[in-house]
């Protein structure tokens, strides 16, 4: 079958599917994926045919561009999103329709969804959503974007369940005069305004995630487990960062994969510097955007671009981060104990479960991180070995799953059945 898979969203929602692709490939099916432009190389070396879409989350996610345009006001935002946001749903529909022009199998990222339902309900195709956290509009948890209550609080199970309606009805109605005009351009009818997007939920949904990390109470969503992708064949680790890991003891790694910083970044590693001063750690920075580093540093302190983690990982003390999906599981799969810095979206969660399950540290949001917080968590880390010893034992567990297999399986199963009814 060709698949085409829309994976919208940061780098955790497309490194993901790429191994999915390799499992699909190996199985006989040929693979389309399509996301921003930024993720062209990072698709391009596994050998896919990549489709770019519409904007670079490089540019979107600028916090320094985004402030200059909302220049603090809700009027300014209000700007920002109709002006910037609102006429790339548009384009982005009309890409993705032409990325899924001879697929056989609709797989779209959370994000993808709100374009996919308007393109597998037009072509008549099987789709499937995968999510990388748990989604359900169950009593348990509320919406990744939605602050959790506390299980004591009367009316949580109402607002764990109102918070997935809420958030679908809130993109649909910004998003919706965009996406009619699309819908018109390709000859489809316009939607109105009463139309709930719950009856756009896709056919099936796959969580692509582990049991042992996050238990979900989605009945009818199975949970495959994590896609782990290997570095490239042809990969090599620059030397320099070969040389510095061989000087001296492993380091800390900060990573805070996608997020952008503007301005703040420069705060942002300071803190990161006195605090591994303060522990006598030495560290390596992830530049990500190019925000973090980006001032001088001490020789200690090495700044590194992307590296595959299942090289980099095992070699460090401990890691902190922003509690992506992606990196709360390279963490956990190398038995690395970390400290999640969690900035937006599900970072939260994953940061809470790291603290759970014993193999990392309270997490400290963002808005609430000091040099002394930080220098502090960074000793708990180092220091308290059973946290090393739950996040290798869970590393352990994760490596005996088979999530891409799992997938794999499942999704050739579903078709075959759906193109049978």
């Amino acid at each position: 079958m060709q698949v085409c898979v829309l994976a919208l969203g940061s780098r955790g929602d497309v490194q993901p599917f790429i191994a999915l692709g390799r499992g699909l490939a190996a199985a006989g099916h040929q693979v389309r994926i399509a996301a921003t432009a930024d993720y062209g190389p990072l698709v391009g070396a596994y050998g896919f045919d990549f489709v770019p879409l519409v904007g670079a989350i490089a540019e979107l996610a600028d916090p320094e561009r985004i402030q200059q345009t909302v220049r603090g006001s809700v009027a300014g935002l209000a700007r920002y999103f109709f002006g910037e946001i609102v006429p790339l749903a548009e384009r982005l529909l009309l890409a993705c329709w032409h990325a899924s022009a001879d697929a056989d199998l609709l797989l779209t990222s959370t994000l993808g969804m709100y374009p996919g339902w308007h393109i597998a309900t037009a072509r008549h195709l099987p789709w499937v959503t995968v999510h990388f956290h748990p989604y359900a509009p169950l009593d348990d948890h509320a919406h990744p974007e939605w602050p959790s209550l506390p299980p004591w609080l009367p009316g949580r199970r109402w607002y764990n369940r109102t918070s997935y309606w809420a958030t679908d009805q809130l993109f649909w109605q910004l998003l919706r005069g965009a996406f009619n005009r699309a819908r018109r351009s390709l000859g489809l009818a316009a939607l109105g305004r009463l139309r709930l997007l719950h009856t756009a939920r896709a056919e099936a949904t796959l969580l692509a995630y582990s049991a042992q990390i996050a238990p979900s109470t989605a009945r009818a969503a199975p949970i495959c487990g994590y896609w782990r992708l290997d570095a490239p064949s042809m990969w090599q680790p620059p030397q320099q960062l070969q040389s510095f890991l061989q000087a001296g003891p492993p380091p800390v790694l900060i990573s805070f994969g996608s997020m952008m910083f503007g301005a703040r970044g420069a705060d942002l590693t300071q803190m990161v510097l006195t605090a591994l001063r303060a522990c006598g750690q030495r560290g390596l920075i992830f530049t990500g955007w190019g925000d973090l580093g980006t001032q001088a540093l001490p020789p200690e302190v090495l700044t590194i671009e992307a590296v595959p983690h299942d090289w980099l990982l095992p070699q460090v003390a401990a890691v902190v981060h922003h509690g992506g999906a992606g990196i709360t599981a390279a963490t956990l799969r190398a038995g690395v104990p970390a400290l999640a810095v969690p900035v937006v979206g599900d970072q939260p969660f994953w940061g809470a479960r790291l603290a759970a399950l014993g193999a990392g540290v309270a997490p400290i949001p963002l808005p609430q991180l000091t040099a002394q917080r930080l220098t502090s968590a960074l000793r708990e880390l180092l220091e308290r070995a059973e946290l090393r010893t739950a996040a290798q034992n869970l590393g352990a567990a994760l490596m005996a799953e088979r999530g891409v297999e799992y997938a794999v399986h499942w999704l050739e199963s579903y078709y075959a059945e759906r193109i049978t009814m």
